[in-house]
């Protein structure tokens, strides 16, 4: 059951699931944004503005950890200074912060395998 040759869950795993959870918190974070920006003062999205604010701040907390997770993976597996700077970029536009993640996960497992 336990395979002595099977890859150890480390700093890309910890990545994947971090750039999941951002990519989906930073779609909440648009919803409120629009949400508010589109509509009367009394509707749902106004009267809820405190929640997102929470939420908005944990999505800078989870950014910041992203971040450190993407110099770690960086560093450990010698990614050129322009891929790193456009896997930040990436992570910071909705629905293209998923391909991103896959684009640096394949990255990282070609490293490995090489």
């Amino acid at each position: 059951m336990n395979d002595p040759d099977a890859p150890k869950p480390g700093p890309l795993l910890a990545y994947q699931v971090m750039a999941t959870i951002v990519g989906l918190n930073l779609l909440v974070v648009m919803a409120g944004f629009l949400g508010k920006l589109l509509t009367e003062q009394g509707s749902w999205w106004h009267r809820h503005q405190d929640t997102f604010m929470v939420i908005d701040q944990a999505h800078g907390f989870l950014f910041m950890v992203l971040l450190v997770l993407i110099a770690i993976l960086a560093s450990r597996h010698r990614f050129a200074p322009a891929f790193t700077l456009t896997t930040i970029l990436l992570a910071c536009v909705p629905f293209v912060s998923f391909w991103a993640e896959r684009r640096t996960t394949k990255a990282v497992q070609a490293k490995t395998a090489a």
